[in-house]
């Protein structure tokens, strides 16, 4: 599935682009627009509500057990990254990969905004409507109806 993200154009064959996600264990809500490079790896789950918006080269990493939830009208905006898990690293131990790991589930809520390049970590849900300000790294979760920006992310403002 990767692959053929790679070539299909952006803005075209979103009804391809669902089947392959659903194909590859993807749960794909209605009407969903997925543009090009978007990239799945891992092997939890991910599910995108309806009228869910993935920018190019977006990326969802998914250790074995965790799950992102990407709700109804949200937006991944391009080269975002979500990440459902790490691997420990101490001064005595192996820093291999595919060691021992972590597992976790994020929810992106309805109708955020998660902007260019941001990486959501770990653990966190990002509040209904909220906005994750471009280039942002969200280490804790966002309240609903907030605006976040920085590296971490810090509040910036209300948007009631």
């Amino acid at each position: 599935m990767n692959l053929l993200m790679e070539i299909l154009p952006n803005s075209g064959f979103q009804n391809m682009k669902a089947f392959l996600f659903r194909w590859a264990g993807v749960k794909v809500g209605k009407d969903v627009e997925i543009f090009q490079g978007v990239k799945v790896q891992g092997t939890g789950e991910l599910e995108l509500g309806n009228k869910v918006f993935v920018g190019h080269e977006a990326l969802f990493m998914l250790n074995e057990g965790s799950k992102i939830i990407v709700e109804d009208e949200a937006i991944i905006s391009s080269r975002a990254i979500v990440v459902t898990g790490f691997h420990p690293i101490t001064p005595t131990g192996t820093r291999i990969l595919s060691r021992e790991g972590t597992t976790s589930q994020i929810v992106i809520g309805k109708g955020c905004s998660v902007l260019t390049a941001c990486v959501i970590l770990p653990g966190v849900s990002v509040g209904e409507m909220s906005i994750v300000a471009a280039g942002a790294t969200v280490t804790k979760d966002v309240e609903p109806y907030t605006l976040v920006g920085g590296c971490p992310a810090k509040f910036i403002k209300n948007l009631r």
